[in-house]
């Protein structure tokens, strides 16, 4: 499409498009979160990838529910490292809309080729289902749990998956959650009791990254 060139001579000629503003913000966390050397060509590819993305219609790419995150994983767990499509086959089966599916393929720049461990996408699939931080991390328990509960190094692992790509969230972060779990990281913990002593560290992650 062409840009217009045509200047303005008046505050009359502006319309502000009413999703301009979600769209830049969403776009400027994304710079300052992958620090890109290339900014132009950065920017080309993430709005393309958003025009793909909003180009689908919105009921193909209805939000997962917890339920069916954790129907996919308990068809995956123990088979280690699967393909795209199979992956892929699993959580449609599930219920999760292939688009949906899809979206997080891109998110986690994941190719279509490659072998995925089952646990990635299916965390950043678990990131749409609850706009509450300490929702998607109480999720963890659910999806990836036994019977709700993950040992103090599974929900460790599964934390820094989560967070890898927020610089706000530093090693040192990690350490302090590691260090809260204290003697209970190889125990198996619910979310309740593993938040009992997490949740001053969790609490200073979201002041630190503004979520």
């Amino acid at each position: 499409m062409p840009l217009d060139l045509d200047p303005i001579y008046c505050a009359e000629q502006i319309a502000v498009p009413p999703d301009l503003a979600d769209v830049l913000k969403a776009y400027t966390k994304e710079v300052v979160r992958r620090q890109p050397a290339d900014v132009y060509a950065f920017s080309a590819d993430y709005f393309a990838n958003l025009a793909d993305v909003t180009a689908v219609p919105p009921e193909d790419t209805s939000a997962p529910t917890v339920h069916q995150l954790a129907d996919a994983y308990s068809a995956v767990k123990g088979k280690g490292e699967l393909s795209a499509a199979d992956f892929e086959s699993v959580c449609v089966g599930a219920g999760v809309p292939r688009a949906t599916v899809q979206r997080a393929f891109r998110l986690g720049e994941f190719g279509s080729t490659a072998p995925v461990k089952p646990s990635e996408p299916l965390t950043l699939l678990l990131t749409m289902t609850d706009a509450s931080f300490v929702g998607i991390c109480a999720s963890l328990f659910d999806v990836f749990g036994e019977d709700g509960k993950l040992t103090g190094v599974e929900f460790l692992a599964l934390f820094a998956y989560l967070t890898a790509k927020d610089p706000s969230v530093t090693q040192e972060s990690l350490d302090a959650l590691e260090t809260a779990l204290g003697d209970k990281v190889n125990e198996k913990l619910s979310f309740g009791e593993a938040n009992a002593r997490v949740a001053d560290v969790l609490a200073a992650i979201m002041d630190e990254g503004g979520m």
